[in-house]
């Protein structure tokens, strides 16, 4: 898209909160909003002026006309037929259903099952408390954690939470699982370029701790982490961070799940007793341009692969483990 286009099609951020800014608009989206027919081939039955007016329940015309047309083009489509939603005002009305921005669910410091990966002491986790600030995490009671760079010690994960709704319709278990195909979607689509919040290009850049060590149940003091390698993946646009570890690039390789499924290690769950236990050497083949060669070994088997400065797996082969 060149630049013309994008100043002639983009609307001013504050006039677009502006115009949402009374019920009698959030209204009209929701109206329109329950014309969706999900069971049928026609996704939305357009509404009259009258029928969207009385719908709303507002008599005076001109001033229901009043509050319409601002929406009109940017969050609703108006054509021969009626009156419809745009997929800008669906976004709207899910992010409101969903209690994106008028709810929030709070966990604080709830024990949790799974005992560290690094320690074995006791882990718990919260969201939405003031160490959290929103997202969601894993931390231990007992050691300094995998990462940190938060307002809190242990860290052991920090992602995106389920939405207040997604997160009261389902027991621990559903929300678990769902938290994991969510966060797994997000990764992936970070990894391929695509920032998981606004869709903006994404830029990588590999991060190597030169005198990474890590004592039991501390960070490295030079990284503040326990990963030797990680990539980082910034958002071109709304400048979305995420911090990842060399060995989540190689998920994206169908040997490698293989390579874990065989040895009992689910790809998502155990992210850090991969690293903790698999990945036993990582060595920077070239600094420009930037190669990564990772050895993990389980059992008897080796998997060699090496990554290019975007993360991507360039080269992966197994085997038997040999000494070296």
């Amino acid at each position: 898209m060149t630049t013309d286009e994008e100043s002639e099609n983009q609307f001013p951020p504050d006039r677009a909160f502006a115009l949402l800014g009374h019920e009698t608009r959030l209204a009209i989206l929701f109206e329109l909003w329950k014309q969706r027919r999900p069971d049928e081939h026609v996704p939305q039955h357009p509404m009259t002026f009258s029928e969207l007016r009385k719908a709303v329940g507002m008599r005076d015309g001109s001033q229901f006309n009043y509050h319409l047309k601002p929406l009109v083009n940017r969050f609703v489509r108006h054509d021969e037929d009626g009156y419809v939603l745009r997929r800008q005002g669906e976004r709207v009305v899910s992010a409101i259903l969903a209690g994106a921005f008028t709810d929030e669910v709070v966990f604080d410091a709830v024990p949790n099952d799974k005992p560290c990966e690094i320690c074995g002491g006791q882990t718990v986790f919260e969201c939405n408390t003031d160490q959290t600030l929103g997202y969601f995490a894993i931390r231990c009671t007992e050691c300094e954690g995998a990462f940190g760079g938060t307002s809190f010690d242990g860290a052991l994960s920090l992602t995106e939470s389920l939405s207040p709704v997604g997160t009261r319709s389902r027991d621990p278990e559903e929300f678990y699982r769902a938290l994991d195909i969510m966060v797994k979607h997000q990764f992936m689509s970070a990894v391929e370029g695509v920032c998981p919040d606004c869709t903006g290009t994404m830029s990588v850049t590999p991060q190597v701790c030169r005198g990474h060590h890590v004592e039991p149940g501390r960070r490295c003091e030079s990284c503040d982490t326990i990963f030797e390698v990680r990539y980082v993946i910034v958002c071109d646009v709304c400048k979305t961070m995420i911090d990842i570890p060399s060995n989540r690039f190689l998920l994206t390789e169908p040997r490698m799940l293989v390579f874990l499924d065989d040895h009992d290690y689910h790809p998502w769950y155990d992210w850090l007793l991969i690293e903790l236990e698999l990945v036993q050497r990582q060595t920077v083949l070239s600094e420009d341009p930037f190669e990564l060669e990772m050895v993990l070994e389980a059992d008897g088997d080796r998997l060699v692969a090496t990554l290019d400065e975007t993360g991507a797996v360039t080269t992966l082969h197994t085997g038997a483990s040999v000494d070296v």
